[in-house]
């Protein structure tokens, strides 16, 4: 097997269960490994600390699966690793039938994500480790979970960067093209094959449930990038009014559909458009709102995208608070990692003392027990949400 030799003074973060190894901490390579290949990373004296997946193509080229030197890769570890992290959620997610089953590296299962929509799985493999065992990760998931069928969407931005070509398509079993399923009393239709990320964003489920607990009959809701709409859902079963901004026109027809069976559509309209355009148009429009959520997709992928998302989330908060009436409530979220809370805060500050509101802080949020957010691994931790009243 091949060893590769970890820079002295990385080794101490992988010992404590850090699990990746960047290219440029690695002082040695022995032996021939191809992207995807099981590797021992080592000390400089040879002790051994993991066993990972290796790519040396990468820019994390070792993702750490073992501290168990005699532990077989296979599909029996996948097995076990299935198992423990469906025993983790025992208990922590309730009232629905969709939920993340898997989260990559946070269930020890590095490059695997698999979200379950009522009886299908979907599933994603990326990088070229998971790439290499899908055939015993398949087998593993058919013995561990339950489901009729499993859903391929390896088409994210990091397989790319691992040099694998996207995969979309049925990995086992049957598939139907539109799934419904259920959080709490609102009916959701999901497509796995064509919608966002795996289908649905269930990431923002505690977010869906905190705003619907502020609002009632005699609200206005804003939900600016709705995807399909699972916050305007919430509200109209609340009895509020609300409007869905997206430019996933796809997306906006879906949420039709999703008020149409839930018996809401009276109370939720759609507006297409880019967001900052909608939100113009809206003032020029001067309507206002009781509630605003902005939820934009992942602004800052790397790290030199910050500057950006910050002054993307001034300019929307600005206009929003605009939009919001006194003692309104505004939901600001991010679910990039290299966007943290004090981002969020410093954009709604600027933004609120342009515009001279005074702004209480309600909550911060973050993910749902099903997307793990391990301590030891900053970059598990990517959701993050303001609850604001604006006065």
């Amino acid at each position: 097997m091949t060893s590769v030799t970890v820079k002295p003074d990385r080794v101490k973060k992988l010992l404590n269960q850090y699990p990746w190894l960047y290219a440029d901490e690695i002082a040695e390579i022995r032996g021939e490994a191809q992207p995807g290949e099981i590797v021992e990373l080592v000390q400089a004296r040879g002790d051994f600390i993991a066993l990972a997946f290796f790519n040396p193509g990468s820019h994390i080229a070792a993702r750490i699966l073992s501290y168990d030197r005699a532990e077989k890769i296979n599909r029996a570890f996948f097995e076990k690793r299935l198992t423990r992290a469906m025993a983790r959620r025992i208990g922590a997610v309730i009232n629905t039938n969709a939920m993340r089953l898997v989260h990559g590296e946070a269930d020890q299962l590095p490059g695997l994500i698999v979200d379950r929509f009522a009886d299908v799985l979907v599933v994603q493999f990326r990088n070229a480790g998971v790439e290499q065992f899908r055939k015993e990760i398949a087998q593993a998931l058919k013995k561990c979970f339950s489901a009729s069928g499993a859903y391929e969407r390896s088409d994210t931005q990091a397989r790319e960067e691992e040099g694998l070509e996207p995969r979309v398509g049925l990995l086992y079993g049957e598939v139907p093209e539109e799934i419904e399923i259920y959080e709490d009393d609102v009916r959701l239709l999901v497509s796995p094959q064509v919608g966002q990320k795996t289908g649905f964003y269930l990431d923002q489920r505690d977010n869906r449930r905190l705003l619907r607990g502020m609002m009632g009959p005699g609200s206005r809701l804003l939900d600016v990038f709705s995807y399909t709409g699972g916050f305007s859902l919430h509200a109209a079963k609340a009895g509020a009014h609300a409007l869905a901004v997206d430019k996933d026109q796809i997306a906006l027809q879906q949420l039709e559909r999703n008020a149409g069976i839930n018996g809401v559509s009276a109370l939720v309209g759609a507006r297409w458009g880019d967001a900052e355009k909608v939100l113009d148009q809206l003032a020029r429009e001067k309507r206002t709102f009781t509630h605003i959520v902005l939820d934009p997709p992942t602004l800052a992928k790397h790290k030199n995208d910050v500057p950006f998302a910050k002054g993307l989330f001034t300019r929307l908060t600005s206009s929003a608070l605009q939009l919001l009436e006194p003692n309104g409530v505004y939901l600001l979220s991010t679910c990039a990692y290299h966007i943290g809370v004090n981002d969020l805060i410093e954009a709604a500050r600027i933004a609120a003392n342009d515009l001279a509101r005074r702004v209480e802080v309600l909550t911060v949020t973050y993910q749902p027990a099903d997307h793990p957010w391990v301590l030891q691994i900053p970059e598990s931790l990517y959701l993050k949400t303001l609850a604001l009243r604006v006065e």
